[in-house]
């Protein structure tokens, strides 16, 4: 019987752990599939990245303390009617049992714009995710150590447009 609890106890938050959120399972979902561009950079790459000589070391720092980055957004104009990232995100709950904080909303019409972040404490964030659902369906994913001045510089390297973050 303590064999059993044993097992169990070692087991149990592995099974926990791994256990799919409900970004990821939307990435899965619609990753590769016609009319759909998806972008995955690993932290390996960022960490390639960090080293490459480009005269700004906050930079290379920065893109070292990132784990990932992923995005997805819907190119077909007839599959963007049909579909809204937002909906499916807050249908699995998402938005209710989670670490994130809503840093910013903007919802008009049909379409809901936000902006979510993990506190990791110092004033600086754990994950960033941007959702985008309606017409112009997008998810952004940015997983890592993020100092909120650097969203900016973060997106410029990566060639992500999210507005004017950079100080």
């Amino acid at each position: 019987m303590k064999k059993l609890i044993l097992i169990l106890a070692v087991v149990l938050p592995m099974v926990v752990l791994a256990q799919k959120t409900p970004v990821d399972k939307l990435f899965d979902k619609y990753a590769n599939q016609k009319g759909f561009t998806t972008v995955n950079i690993s932290g390996k790459l960022l960490g390639f990245a960090s080293q490459i000589e480009t005269g700004d070391e906050e930079l290379g720092s920065m893109l070292s303390s990132l784990n990932g980055i992923r995005v997805l957004t819907v190119e077909d104009d007839d599959l963007n009617k049909e579909i809204d990232f937002y909906k499916e995100l807050d249908k699995d709950g998402f938005f209710k049992n989670n670490d994130f904080e809503v840093l910013m909303e903007v919802t008009e019409d049909d379409e809901v714009v936000r902006f979510l972040a993990k506190d990791a404490g110092n004033g600086k964030i754990s994950d960033l995710l941007l959702v985008v659902g309606g017409d112009d369906n997008a998810l952004i994913s940015i997983s890592g150590i993020i100092d909120p001045a650097n969203i900016g510089k973060i997106t410029k390297a990566v060639n992500v447009d999210v507005g004017d973050f950079e100080k």
